[in-house]
């Protein structure tokens, strides 16, 4: 009996021994884990990468992105022909190469204008500056809307006098006017001071394995509804769905943010005619406005936003026609056309190659018709460098 309680009492130990060590050894692993963020998920990296590398705070523009960057690759998630590498000049435009006082043609806007998850060459401007072989600067910025459009003009376009100017206007333009300051908040969110402002034990392992993991996917959720879309289009935005305040704003036509932006729009104008400046307006309509059929079909409660969109943009253009701007919206053609071929990457809410190069179409068109551009006014043998 003694001897067989000395055996129980050894291999106890010996487990005690053996699960001290386990612990001992998860401690460690779990204080590399905290120290380093080896567990912070990958679209969170990307986030980081996103905001604190590729754009940084401005006082004047709320952020802006890092200049004098060079083959710099970011990944927002995996989607098949998502290729952009970043080249930046000394602005932290994707005008690496190209003098700004030699160039005719400028282009101000948003994401679309800097061409999101597209390589330059590819971009509409890109394609636009191959074909008349002259220099395109592009003054666009990812999260802009009228409150830095306004500053682009006054500091690039006033300065520079380009021949030509054409604002492109994207429906998250549609919402009323922010302070500037509120761009710092919009940083901050999303970069990576979220991740370190978290509890230790939330950037360990064992919290991310029970508490992070993804659950697969409810074939009965709207999510999964929306897969089924022809060419595995994801037609309804997550910040459309859940967070509207990121989006188009619904309550745009019945609150003063129509006025707020339309006034915008009149001081553009008139900064741009005071400088002898032809101005062009260009309105991209969302992925949902062009897939409009499919959308009203999935969601059909949700279909208040293209009307809000298409609405707005009519009353964007009838402001510009009446100062004698030529305003373009490319909402009808897009949607024909959406039929043929894919012209927004799935997951992602911006235009693929595809998209670009038709929009690439539709704007040179406008330009060449429209009396008064004369494209053979432009610089001729210029070389680009990347």
């Amino acid at each position: 009996m003694a001897e067989l309680m000395l055996k129980l009492k050894s291999g106890v130990q010996r487990l005690l021994l053996i699960f001290i060590g386990i612990v001992m050894g998860l401690l460690i692993i779990e204080t590399f884990a905290v120290f380093t963020g080896v567990v912070v998920p990958q679209n969170f990296k990307a986030r980081h990468k996103f905001y604190y590398e590729f754009l940084r705070p401005d006082p004047q523009l709320g952020l802006k992105v890092s200049p004098n960057l060079r083959n710099f690759e970011n990944l927002w998630n995996g989607e098949p022909g998502i290729e952009k590498v970043i080249n930046t000049d000394n602005y932290g435009f994707r005008n690496l190469g190209r003098d700004y006082s030699q160039s005719n043609l400028y282009f101000i806007g948003d994401s679309f204008v800097w061409g999101l998850w597209v390589n330059r060459d590819k971009t509409f401007y890109g394609i636009i500056e191959s074909e008349i072989k002259q220099p395109v600067i592009a003054l666009g910025v990812p999260a802009y809307g009228f409150e830095q459009y306004e500053i682009l003009f006054q500091d690039w376009v006033t300065k520079f006098k380009p021949k030509t100017a054409v604002l492109c206007v994207y429906a998250n333009d549609l919402n009323r006017l922010k302070p500037l300051s509120k761009m710092k908040d919009y940083y901050e969110i999303y970069g990576w001071s979220k991740h370190q402002s978290l509890p230790w034990y939330k950037k360990t392992f064992l919290y991310q394995f029970i508490f992070n993991r993804k659950p697969k996917p409810d074939k009965n959720s709207l999510f999964a509804g929306l897969t089924k879309i022809k060419n595995g289009l994801f037609l309804l935005s997550d910040r459309k769905l859940l967070k509207p305040e990121f989006g188009l704003d619904i309550n745009y036509l019945t609150s003063d943010a129509h006025l707020q932006v339309e006034e915008a729009l009149t001081r553009i104008i008139d900064l741009t005619q005071l400088n002898q400046v032809k101005l062009f307006i260009f309105l991209i309509p969302s992925k949902e406005s062009t897939y409009i059929k499919d959308y009203a079909e999935i969601s059909p409660h949700e279909v208040k936003y293209v009307e809000t969109e298409e609405i707005g943009y009519n009353r964007l253009c009838q402001l510009a026609k009446s100062k004698n701007v030529n305003c373009v919206d490319l909402t009808k053609v897009f949607r024909q056309h959406s039929e043929e071929e894919k012209l927004y990457f799935d997951i992602d809410d911006h235009w693929n190659v595809a998209g670009h190069k038709l929009a690439s179409q539709l704007i040179l068109d406008t330009l060449i018709q429209e009396k008064g551009v004369d494209l053979t006014q432009y610089v001729t043998n210029v070389s680009f460098k990347e």
